[in-house]
C-alpha cells in the first residue's frame, strides 16, 4: 500500500494520546478520539506530498517531537493538573532551582512513549524496498483528501459548540483543560500558540474604562488606629495537618494552640493554579485570581493591581517582603516593588545558616526576619514567605523527630517531618514576638499557600484520612489553614464560613476599618456568604461544592452538599456557575490589559 507508513504513523500517534489519557486519568471518549484524529491528520497531511523515502524520515521526526511534547505535558500535568502553554516558557527557567521536586514526577514507565520510534523503525526497515511509488498527482490527491477529512472532523464539533453558544468558545475560556478536551492535543497547542501571538499584538483597552467607571480608584485609605501587620505564608501547608496526630504525636501543637487567641478558619481554601507559591502571594496581595496559564509574576510583573502593600504604603505604613531565597527567583524583585513593597529582604540579607531544602531553615528565617522588622518604622507591614516545607521535603535526620511507623511513602513521611519542623518554627517566632512586645498590639496572620502535591486519590495520604467522596478529595487537596490574630485579642474563635486566599486582603482592610478601592474578594468577617472560586470553574458556596465536567459546557458538572458529601440537584449550584466564570474572565482581563493602571 502506497501510504501504509502514513497509516501506521496515524495509528501510533492516536495510541500515544490514549496512553497519555490513561497515565493522567483524563477523559478519552469517542468525541475526544475524533478531534485528536482530526488534529493529527491536519498536522501531517502535507507529508503525503513527499516521496516515500523522505516521508518516512519526516514521520519518524514527527513521532519523536510528539512523544517529547506529550511527555512534557504529562509531567507538568502530574503536578499542576494542567497542560503546558507557550506563556509558560518564561516560567520554565525557574524549574532548575526546584529540580528535586520536579524529579519526583518522572517515572520509568513514562519512557514507553518513545516505544513507537522502535516500532516505526521496524516498519521503516521492512518496507524499505516495498511499496508502490505514487505520482505527484496521486500524492496531491492523498494529501488533499486527508487534509479535508481532518478539517471536517475538527470543524464539525466546533460549529456545533458555536451554535449552542458554549461558554468556552464564544467567550474567553477559563480552563486550559476544557480547551484540550474540545480541541484535542494538537488543537489545544495550536490555539494556545495563536492566543499567545494575539496577546502580544492586541492593544485593546476597553476593559480599563469598564473597571474604572464602576470602581473609582482612590488608593489613599484612612486608617485610624494602624497596628503593625505581619502576614506569614507557610509553604505547602495543608489544613489536614492541623489537629492531626500520628502515633500519639501531635503534628502541629503550636498552630493548634494559636486557636486560643486567634480566628481560625477550617473551611479556607487555596486558589492557586500553575504559579503555585507565586500564585498564592499574588492572590493574597491583590485579591485577584491567578492566570489560566503561567504566573503573573513572570508574565505581567509591572502591571498595576491596587495591591494591599501599595494601599498600606499610601496610608503611612513601611512595607517589607521577606523571603530567604534568590531575589530574582520568580521575578520577585520586580513584582514586589511593583506591588508596593518598600523593601525586599532576600537571601543576601540573611546569614548563611543551616539550610533545609532550598533555603535557610524557617526557624532562623523567622527569627532573623523579626530583626528586620525591628528596623522598620511603625506602623509596618511585613510579608514573610517561608520555604522549609517545599517539595521534595528534604530534612536532616537529626531534625526528623516524628515516629512515622505505619507509613510507607517516603515523600509523605518527609512532608510530615518538615511540617512538624515548620510548626516548631512558628512557635519560636510567636515566643520571640511576645518577648519583644511585638505580638499583642499587632495583626498577625498565618496561612498555607497550597497543597503538598500528595493528595491524589489512592495515595497514602488520602487513604490514611479515609478520603472516599469527591468532597473528601476536594477538601484534602484545597483546604489550607488560616489563622488571624487581631490586635489585643484575648480569645479565639472558630469561623466555619468558607473563604479563599482572594479574601485575605479585604479581611485585613476590614479589620483596619477601611475598604479597598478594587478587590474581587470579600471580607471573611462580614455576614455575606463568600463564593470561593477556582481556576477550573469549580467553587465552594455555603454548603455547596460544584465540580465542573471539563469535557462539557461550564454548567454541566456535579453539585454536592459538603455536609452530606452527596450529590444534590444541579439547580442548587447553577446560579453561581456563570458568576464564577464571569469573575475569572474579568480577573484575566484586568491582569492582561493592565486595567487598574492609573
Amino acid at each position: 500500500m502506497v501510504i501504509l507508513d502514513y497509516l501506521i504513523y496515524v495509528l501510533l500517534s492516536i495510541l500515544k494520546i490514549f496512553l497519555f489519557s490513561f497515565y493522567t486519568t483524563t477523559a478519552f471518549d469517542f468525541s475526544i478520539f475524533l478531534v485528536n484524529l482530526a488534529g493529527i491528520l491536519i498536522l501531517s497531511s502535507w507529508t503525503l506530498l513527499l516521496t516515500m523515502k523522505k516521508r518516512r524520515w519526516v514521520l519518524f521526526t514527527l513521532l519523536f517531537l510528539h512523544s517529547t511534547l506529550l511527555l512534557s505535558d504529562m509531567w507538568y500535568y502530574r503536578y499542576f493538573s494542567d497542560l503546558l502553554s507557550v506563556s509558560l516558557l518564561s516560567q520554565m527557567l525557574q524549574m532548575s532551582d526546584v529540580g528535586g521536586g520536579f524529579m519526583t514526577l518522572i517515572q520509568l514507565k513514562d519512557f514507553v512513549f518513545f516505544l513507537d520510534l522502535v516500532i516505526f523503525s521496524f516498519v521503516f526497515y521492512f518496507l524499505r524496498k516495498k511499496g508502490q511509488k505514487a505520482t505527484k498527482k496521486r500524492r496531491l490527491l492523498f494529501a488533499g483528501v486527508t487534509l479535508f477529512t481532518g478539517i471536517v472532523l475538527f470543524v464539525t464539533p466546533l460549529y456545533t459548540s458555536y451554535v449552542d453558544k458554549e461558554e468556552w468558545l464564544v467567550n474567553s475560556s477559563i480552563s486550559d483543560m476544557r480547551e484540550y478536551y474540545h480541541l484535542g492535543f494538537w488543537g489545544y497547542h495550536g490555539a494556545d500558540l495563536l492566543t499567545f501571538v494575539k496577546q502580544q499584538i492586541n492593544e485593546d483597552t476597553d476593559v480599563n474604562v469598564t473597571v474604572k467607571n464602576n470602581q473609582p480608584m482612590n488608593k489613599n485609605l484612612e486608617i485610624a488606629n494602624a497596628p503593625n501587620i505581619i502576614l506569614v505564608q507557610l509553604e505547602s501547608f495543608q489544613d489536614s495537618l492541623i489537629d492531626k496526630e500520628i502515633n500519639d504525636q501531635v503534628l502541629t501543637p503550636n498552630l493548634n494552640g494559636l486557636k486560643e487567641e486567634s480566628l481560625y478558619f477550617p473551611s479556607f481554601y487555596h486558589q492557586t493554579h500553575e504559579g503555585r507559591t507565586s500564585d498564592a502571594e499574588f492572590i493574597t496581595n491583590t485579591s485577584l485570581y491567578p492566570l489560566k496559564s503561567g504566573s503573573v509574576y513572570t508574565r505581567y510583573p509591572t502591571n498595576e493591581f491596587a495591591a494591599l502593600p501599595e494601599l498600606l504604603q499610601n496610608a503611612g505604613y513601611e512595607t517589607a517582603a521577606m523571603h530567604a531565597f534568590e531575589k530574582g527567583f520568580w521575578n520577585r524583585d520586580r513584582s514586589y516593588e511593583n506591588l508596593g513593597y518598600d523593601h525586599f529582604f532576600s537571601d543576601q540579607d540573611y546569614p548563611n545558616g543551616e539550610k533545609i531544602g532550598m533555603a535557610l531553615n524557617d526557624k532562623r528565617f523567622f527569627t532573623e526576619s523579626i530583626k528586620h522588622m525591628e528596623e522598620l518604622d511603625e506602623p509596618f507591614f511585613a510579608f514573610m514567605v517561608a520555604l522549609t516545607s517545599h517539595t521534595p521535603y528534604e530534612i536532616p535526620k537529626d531534625q526528623a523527630q516524628l515516629d512515622l511507623t505505619g507509613y510507607d511513602n517516603s515523600l509523605l513521611k518527609s512532608y510530615y517531618q518538615t511540617a512538624h519542623y515548620v510548626d516548631q518554627a512558628v512557635g519560636l517566632m510567636i515566643k520571640e514576638l511576645k518577648q519583644k512586645n511585638m505580638w499583642d498590639d499587632s495583626l498577625v496572620i498565618f496561612y498555607g499557600d497550597h497543597d503538598s502535591g500528595l493528595t491524589k486519590p489512592g495515595g497514602e495520604m488520602a487513604n490514611k484520612v479515609n478520603a472516599e467522596s469527591p468532597v473528601d478529595y476536594f477538601e484534602l487537596d484545597r483546604q489550607v489553614p488560616l489563622f488571624i490574630k487581631r490586635p489585643n485579642s484575648e480569645q479565639g474563635e472558630v469561623i466555619n464560613e468558607s473563604g479563599g486566599q482572594i479574601d485575605i486582603a479585604p479581611t485585613i482592610l476590614d479589620i483596619l476599618g477601611t475598604e479597598p478601592p478594587y478587590m474581587m474578594g470579600d471580607s471573611l468577617l462580614n455576614e455575606k456568604p463568600n463564593l470561593t472560586g477556582f481556576r477550573d470553574g469549580s467553587f465552594r458556596y455555603q454548603d455547596l461544592y460544584y465540580k465542573p465536567d471539563l469535557t462539557k459546557d461550564i454548567d454541566e458538572g456535579t453539585c454536592y452538599s459538603v455536609s452530606t458529601e452527596k450529590e444534590v440537584p444541579i439547580e442548587e449550584c447553577e446560579k453561581h456557575v456563570e458568576e464564577i466564570s464571569d469573575q475569572l474572565q474579568l480577573s484575566d482581563r484586568i491582569i492582561e490589559k493592565n486595567a487598574l493602571e492609573e
